[in-house]
């Protein structure tokens, strides 16, 4: 119920504070079972990946933003998994597999905090891989340009949905944990460097006007 009221107010927070513009629209989907991985650059991120997509989508978030009462029951309704990336969280792990399990949406940030350069994407924690493959889910890649600016316009591209069904029926071990792992890289590279091509087109037909 509180989603339902909180979600139009969202959408026209980030229309008017923080406008974007979204690229790779065609590759979003609204079904369930998928896993979201996106670049972090700032606490904007949650709700830009929030504006994407029709419906709830659940988020792994570090514990710290559930030390508040209010807020931890804020963030728990808008979809927020408290994660404790001190150690083995198996708490949250079962959470976010009984999300995907149930046919819902989550979202991970898996370099694990946010990049403070944001010029390359930093090395991926391995959980995402994992919550994707044990659930068979489809995994969707995204790209924000740049941290998030008041007023500002920022770029976010969506990547084509992948799977892992190429390693279907393998022993999920740490070997194969790295693969997975490395293929998330990969597509969240491939999908910085899409929207790095679209904004220089822009801009060099801009040029030649």
């Amino acid at each position: 119920m509180l989603f339902a009221i909180l979600r139009p107010i969202l959408t026209l927070w980030i229309w008017l504070c923080y406008p974007v513009k979204v690229f790779g629209k065609e590759n979003i989907t609204h079904e369930g079972n998928v896993v979201v991985i996106c670049n972090h650059l700032c606490k904007v991120d949650v709700p830009y990946v929030g504006y994407l997509f029709k419906g709830k989508t659940y988020y792994l978030a570090k514990k710290e933003w559930f030390k508040n009462k209010i807020l931890a029951w804020l963030f728990g309704q808008m979809g927020g998994i408290p994660v404790d990336r001190d150690k083995a969280d198996l708490e949250s792990t079962k959470k976010a597999l009984s999300v995907l399990k149930s046919g819902k949406r989550l979202c991970i940030f898996p370099e694990g905090t946010r990049n403070k350069s944001g010029t390359e994407i930093m090395p991926l924690h391995g959980g995402a891989g994992m919550f994707a493959f044990k659930t068979k889910a489809k995994i969707i890649p995204i790209n924000i340009h740049h941290k998030a600016k008041f007023w500002g316009k920022n770029y976010i591209y969506v990547g084509k949905p992948f799977d892992f069904s190429e390693y279907a029926g393998q022993r999920l071990d740490a070997e194969l944990n790295e693969k997975l792992t490395q293929k998330m890289y990969e597509e969240l590279v491939n999908s910085k460097n899409e929207l790095e091509e679209i904004l220089n087109n822009r801009k060099n037909k801009k040029k030649n006007k």
